[in-house]
């Protein structure tokens, strides 16, 4: 292992170029080997206004990876036996009322932190263009209880932020505190992480990124991070990782001096993902499990964006489960990567949402020289990185083609006043308000005027609001 830092510090400009490629001003690396950090290395500007440099103490948002804290915090509650995996969701939450009656009467909390619910994915209309929380907490098991089912009832994984919502809420009504309190009392206080924050920074906290968006160009704009609910760290923390081989041992749900509890059932298969496979790849809760030589990356942006599929890692090495996260938000991406037989744990945090998934490859990247896969069988990052940012660059393109030859000829709307108004769903949480300014139509998602958009004339009274990535990124820039 003594040459692991040489040969990971190999990777550097492979990585530098990974980062520019995509559009990210700035990435933070951390490998841990046996319990120590044995590299880290720091990529890029945390503000580039500013003029100043990631380190290994910036603080970056890490996005979905929160959801391990909302896994762990249940952890927790079934550990002290005041819940089990298969408590019934309407046995625990009195609000929880879902339109779907199987939803209603068979979803168990198992079901919720393994995204196999089945229901509708409607996590857009929560979070707006500037990182704003369009549904408040008062408004959201309201929403949640809205939605539809989508696919069948356990039968394949649909990840989705709104079953984590409701995990959120479970913690509140079984521990009687909010989320916030327990989590950081029950886990980041005992692990001492005093730089680490379940809601933006307080001011004067130093080495905090900015975020930023990427243009068509590979250049970015920097735009507002996300709000509560979303944890802001240096990459050093995550890096500890959590106790997996003692509990996997010794059978029991708890070590000593640790926080996480039933940690073998936090990461045990629960549901097939991106079958077929012929090694397994499964979804535990909040994390990805994957049988090498397999895929990975199933959870980010990045198979959408490689038109002949994810490169395969790990070819002709020894076989091993590689468990691994990934998240993303307006400003921000990020990935962990566990080989729990080693105790090795790879992390990567960004700060743009880049061209695509930035630190996906470069988590694979590294990962692959952690493996020592031979050379000759390592996969073309580069390559990679480049086909995945064409790939993105024509979704707005083939779009507006698309919409213009389904489009009907030689339509008019009515009088645009006729259009404004302020209208609600059917449950009277979202609203949109439609304004006429200078004979042209806006509308204001929640009548938020950072949430304002221009109307374009479609066909007869449809209107689209589809603005290309750059428009969208300078007009938030813009404030």
């Amino acid at each position: 292992m003594a040459e692991l830092p040489a040969r990971l510090g190999g990777l550097h400009t492979t990585i530098e170029d990974l980062v520019r490629i995509g559009g990210t001003p700035g990435l933070s690396l951390a490998v841990m080997s046996t319990g120590e950090i044995v590299y880290e290395a720091s990529f890029g500007a945390r503000d580039i206004e500013a003029g100043l440099l990631v380190n290994n103490e910036t603080i970056f948002p890490i996005c979905s990876l929160t959801k391990s804290l909302t896994a762990s915090a249940m952890a927790i509650l079934v550990d002290e036996d005041k819940l089990t995996w298969d408590t019934l969701m309407k046995d625990v939450l009195p609000g929880f009322n879902p339109r779907d009656k199987t939803m209603q009467n068979h979803l168990i909390i198992a079901d919720i932190l393994s995204h196999r619910s089945g229901m509708g994915w409607a996590d857009n209309l929560v979070i707006g263009t500037e990182n704003n929380i369009l549904i408040s907490g008062k408004d959201g098991l309201k929403y949640i209880n809205s939605q539809p089912r989508l696919l069948p009832f356990r039968a394949e994984i649909s990840y989705n932020n709104l079953p984590y919502n409701l995990a959120g809420y479970i913690i509140e009504e079984v521990s009687g505190v909010s989320w916030f309190e327990f989590v950081q009392s029950r886990i980041l206080d005992p692990l001492g992480l005093d730089r680490t924050y379940l809601k933006p920074p307080p001011s004067g906290i130093q080495d905090v990124t900015q975020c930023y968006n990427a243009l068509d160009d590979a250049s970015t704009v920097p735009i507002s991070g996300p709000k509560a609910g979303q944890d802001w760290l240096p990459v050093q923390v995550v890096a500890r990782g959590p106790v997996f081989e003692d509990q996997f041992t010794t059978g029991k749900g708890a070590t000593e001096g640790s926080p996480f509890k039933q940690v073998s059932y936090l990461t045990s298969a629960k549901i097939p993902m991106d079958q077929p496979s012929r090694n397994e790849l499964s979804y535990a809760f909040r994390w990805g499990r994957a049988q090498l030589p397999n895929r990975l990356g199933q959870v980010g942006i990045n198979p959408g964006l490689m038109p002949d599929g994810i490169p395969i890692i790990g070819k002709v090495v020894p076989p091993q489960l590689i468990l691994f996260h990934q998240g993303s938000l307006p400003g921000a991406l990020s990935i962990v990567i566990i080989l729990p037989d080693t105790d090795s744990v790879i992390i990567d945090l960004s700060n743009s949402l880049a061209l695509n998934d930035v630190p996906d490859w470069v988590g694979q990247l590294v990962l692959e020289e952690l493996l020592e896969v031979p050379a000759l069988e390592r996969n073309d990052y580069i390559k990679a990185a480049r086909t995945s940012v064409a790939e993105n660059l024509k979704w707005y393109p083939a779009l507006v083609r698309e919409l213009g030859k389904a489009r009907k000829k030689e339509t008019s709307p009515r009088e645009l006043a006729g259009y404004v108004e302020t209208y609600w769903d059917n449950i009277h949480v979202f609203k949109i308000v439609v304004d006429l300014e200078d004979n042209k139509l806006y509308w204001r998602l929640q009548g938020l005027d950072s949430e304002k958009f221009p109307l374009e004339h479609y066909e007869d009274d449809t209107f689209t609001w589809l603005l290309s990535r750059n428009e969208l990124s300078l007009d938030v820039a813009a404030g």
